[in-house]
């Protein structure tokens, strides 16, 4: 389980919450889930380390994530959160990822580029059938989407 949601959830700009969470609350939470019985956070470095290992030190109050239950399901109405409820794609497109890799990009992560390049199949491969949108519990759009992402990673 990747408890930052690759980093997405730190950030209050790519935060499907619109508020940055902590490390010990996005931990507590991922531990909270049924049969989660470990949570291994990405580390780059030591001072990630020793971020991280705060979470063992850290008070209830800090482990509260309480503020993510003011967001109500329509806050994410229309916004892919990567759940891959849209698959499988006739195309054999990972929508969640290719979205996953584009938000990534616009958030400044100098990586996603690359790993969507290593994606066998891209957003240019979508024909548009709307398979992913019938099946979106979010309602993504996704067609118009697709094209965008695809003409946004051809630079």
């Amino acid at each position: 389980m990747k408890p930052f949601g690759g980093g997405q959830l730190l950030n209050a700009k790519t935060s499907p919450f619109k508020q940055a969470l902590t490390r010990t609350q996005c931990i507590q939470y991922a531990l909270d889930r049924p049969a989660v019985l470990t949570v291994l956070p990405g580390v780059r470095g030591y001072e990630d380390l020793k971020d991280i290992l705060t979470y063992l030190d850290a008070s209830e109050e800090e482990r509260d994530y309480s503020a993510i239950s003011r967001f109500t399901p329509q806050n994410a109405d229309g916004i892919c959160v990567y759940c891959n409820h849209c698959q499988p794609c006739p195309m054999g497109i990972n929508v969640g990822m290719v979205n996953k890799y584009y938000d990534l990009a616009l958030a400044g992560d100098a990586m996603a580029k690359g790993h969507y390049e290593k994606l066998t199949v891209q957003a240019d491969a979508c024909v548009q059938c709307g398979h992913c949108e019938s099946r979106c519990p979010f309602h993504v759009k996704q067609e118009d989407p697709m094209k965008e992402i695809a003409a946004y990673f051809q630079k």
